[in-house]
């Protein structure tokens, strides 16, 4: 407990007052004349508590995005439905449609990962006037549909088919030499 007096003479009467250090918190050192020491410790733990929850939840990058929703090593067909809400991947909130929402359609790139940001230094061509490039080398793919659900699905209970595997050359958006957005495949 840090306690310390104060001692404070107004026209010739002392007055002793208990003050409290603002980390502190003991009841005990809580008096009718420190009322204001004790919002103060409020409001500073409080402060301390909404830092270090904010400070757990960072946003993520592009590329990290990008990863957490095209990238799992070895899925299987039949999986869809379990790794998409394992990954919480959902349609973000627009102007149309305030909510978020089931995501109609992902791919996923099931194998080769780790050859997947070659194709942004050097493994891949341009591709269309907007950006893109397209892979040299093909990758194992499962795509994801929504399957339709009466009422709709909200995240994160929705449900997928059992996918859809193919081998094809992908189509990325890159930045920093990382893939931050998957376009489509070919």
């Amino acid at each position: 407990m840090i306690r310390g007096k104060f001692r404070a003479r107004r026209k010739g009467r002392g007055r002793n007052f208990t003050f409290l250090h603002f980390w502190t918190f003991v009841p005990e050192t809580f008096t009718a004349n420190s009322s204001i020491n004790m919002k103060i410790s409020i409001f500073a733990c409080v402060l301390l508590l909404s830092a270090a929850v904010l400070c757990q939840y960072r946003r993520e990058t592009p590329a990290e995005k990008f990863n957490r929703q095209h990238i799992h090593q070895g899925m299987a067909v039949g999986e869809c439905t379990q790794v998409i809400a394992k990954k919480r991947i959902v349609t973000p909130p627009t102007q149309v449609n305030p909510r978020i929402s089931c995501k109609g359609f992902n791919t996923f790139i099931t194998g080769n990962v780790n050859a997947v940001p070659a194709v942004c230094a050097g493994g891949g061509r341009p591709y269309g006037n907007n950006g893109m490039t397209i892979s040299n080398a093909r990758f194992p793919i499962v795509d994801c549909n929504l399957v339709n659900q009466n009422p709709p699905a909200v995240p994160y209970n929705c449900r997928y088919g059992n996918g859809v595997p193919s081998t094809k050359r992908i189509i990325v958006r890159c930045e920093n030499n990382e893939p931050v957005h998957f376009h489509g495949s070919q």
